[in-house]
C-alpha cells in the first residue's frame, strides 16, 4: 500500500504500478508479504540566493545575476512485513539529492524579478517536482523489492559436462545427461519437484560412480579434468535441489582440482557457479516461512 499526502491523487494507480513482486500474486489482504511506502510532508527547507556577475546580451555588458538553490524534504519509509506479523525491513528511501535540491531561475536580472518569478511559480513548481520525486522513489522501492523477495524470470545457460572420445565409451555420462535435461525440463514447465529430484539424483549416482574411476593414473577413462567437472556436474544438480551445503562440498572439491593446465575458464566457470549457490541460498532462506 502507498500512503501519499491528501493533496497527491490516484494513489492506488500508482500502488498497481509499482508494488509488484516478480514471483508473487497480488492481493488485496491476508497475503504472505504485507507492503507499505509512507511518503511524508513534502517541503520547502529554504532557498539560498545566488548571485555573479553575467554577461547580458540585451545589455550588451555583464550584469549581476540572480538565482536561487531550493533546498526541499520529503521523508519516505518503506516497510515490508511478513502475513505473521514479523517486520522484515524498515528503511528510509533517498534518491540522488538533485529532485530536492535544484537551481531556480537562472539568470535573473533583479532580485525583485527573480522574487516574482518564484512566487508566481512556487505552487506549480513543487508539486512537479513532488510527483517526479514519488516516481523515481517508486521505481526504487519496485527495483529493490524484487531485487531482495521477487522471482524474476531469466534466461541462464547452464553448463552440464558430459564425455567424449573416441578411446574411451562414455555412454553413462550421455544417460547422466539426459537425466539433466528431464529434470531442467521439469523446472521450467512442470515444476514437479519429486521428478525433478528423481532426475538429478540418478545423474547424481552415474557421475559418482565415474569418479570412483579416476585413480587410474593416465589410463583412467575418467581424467583430472573429468573428475573435476563432474563435480561440477553434482554441485549444479545439489543446488537445484536446494541442497546448498552438498552443492558447496561438491564445488570445493572440483575447485582443489583446478590446474593451469584446465585453463582458466575452469575457473570462471567454477566461480560463477559459487556466487549462484550462495545468492539462490539467501534468497531460498529468506523466503522460508517462520
Amino acid at each position: 500500500m502507498i500512503e501519499l499526502p491528501e493533496e497527491m491523487a490516484k494513489p492506488d494507480q500508482l500502488d498497481n504500478q509499482y508494488l509488484k513482486i516478480q514471483g508473487y500474486k497480488k492481493i488485496r489482504e491476508g497475503g504472505n508479504l504485507i507492503i507499505d511506502v509512507v511518503f511524508g510532508e513534502f517541503r520547502l527547507l529554504g532557498k539560498e540566493l545566488i548571485t555573479d556577475k553575467v554577461f547580458n546580451v540585451n545589455a550588451g555588458g555583464n550584469m549581476t545575476g540572480y538565482f536561487y538553490k531550493i533546498y526541499c524534504e520529503y521523508p519516505v519509509t518503506l516497510t515490508v512485513i511478513t502475513g505473521y506479523g514479523k517486520e522484515i525491513l524498515r528503511q528510509e528511501v533517498s534518491l540522488n539529492n538533485d529532485l530536492l535540491n535544484f537551481d531556480f531561475g537562472k539568470w535573473e536580472y533583479s532580485r525583485g524579478d527573480l522574487d516574482n518569478k518564484f512566487n508566481e511559480e512556487q505552487e506549480e513548481l513543487l508539486l512537479k517536482k513532488q510527483e517526479k520525486y514519488i516516481k523515481s522513489v517508486l521505481k526504487q522501492v519496485k527495483n529493490r523489492l524484487n531485487s531482495n523477495y521477487g522471482y524474476p524470470e531469466k534466461s541462464k545457460k547452464i553448463k552440464i559436462a558430459s564425455g567424449k572420445g573416441k578411446k574411451f565409451n562414455y555412454q553413462d555420462l550421455e544417460t547422466a545427461f539426459r537425466h539433466t535435461e528431464k529434470a531442467f525440463e521439469g523446472i521450467t514447465n512442470q515444476n514437479n519437484t519429486d521428478l525433478i529430484h528423481q532426475e538429478f539424483k540418478a545423474a547424481i549416482e552415474i557421475w559418482k560412480k565415474a569418479i570412483t574411476e579416476s585413480d587410474g593414473g593416465k589410463k583412467s577413462r575418467i581424467s583430472s579434468e573429468i573428475k573435476m567437472m563432474l563435480l561440477y556436474n553434482c554441485a549444479v544438480a545439489n543446488l537445484w535441489m536446494n541442497n546448498f551445503e552438498r552443492a558447496g562440498e561438491n564445488l570445493a572439491e572440483a575447485t582443489n582440482l583446478v590446474i593451469d593446465k584446465t585453463g582458466s575458464g575452469h575457473k570462471d566457470l567454477l566461480e560463477e557457479l559459487k556466487e549462484t549457490i550462495e545468492d539462490k541460498k539467501k534468497r531460498y532462506l529468506a523466503n522460508l516461512k517462520d
